[in-house]
């Protein structure tokens, strides 16, 4: 029976299973760690002596690389990418979409800035990012709708 901590948040929150199987979390607090059983909550003053008590084995986070036909650099695309290059100055993975082709799209999302307002863009054109403020990119929507967020709770604050 292996006993195993898998982190959901680096450094912070762990699924501990048993054979598979969810038994607990670990949660860390402000002076140690909290181990969750159902009902009981056991607290340690550090993830060591709460795996050796517990006979846990932490589980290092292992970073997942994606990748598929229609992604470059880890960054998704609208189609097949052909003539797949990095834009070093302007930090853009560029692909065009088709071989003979010679307008360049951006892999991934974008928040493009058009007037005040930010718009999310899926593998906009680059001559769009060139003439327009822009974040990214991101690989994920999701990623895209939490700085977006962001953008506009500081926009919301400045104007207070």
């Amino acid at each position: 029976m292996t006993i195993q901590a898998r982190p959901v948040v680096k450094n912070k929150y762990w699924i501990v299973e048993k054979d598979g199987q969810k038994v607990a979390t670990i949660q860390v607090a402000n002076d140690g760690v909290v181990l969750v059983q159902g009902e009981q909550r056991s607290k340690y003053p550090s993830i060591k002596l709460l795996g050796t008590a517990n006979n846990i084995q932490f589980v290092r986070e292992q970073k997942k690389i994606i990748s598929t036909p229609n992604s470059i650099y880890n960054y998704p695309t609208r189609g097949t990418p052909h003539n797949t290059i990095y834009d070093i100055k302007h930090k853009l993975p560029l692909y065009t979409s088709s071989k003979d082709s010679k307008s360049y799209y951006c892999a991934g999302y974008y928040l493009v800035q058009y007037g005040s307002q930010y718009a999310l863009e899926f593998c906009p054109k680059k001559i769009v990012l060139v003439r327009n403020n822009f974040f990214g990119p991101f690989i994920t929507e999701d990623a895209a709708q939490i700085k977006l967020k962001e953008i506009n709770r500081s926009l919301i604050t400045t104007y207070k």
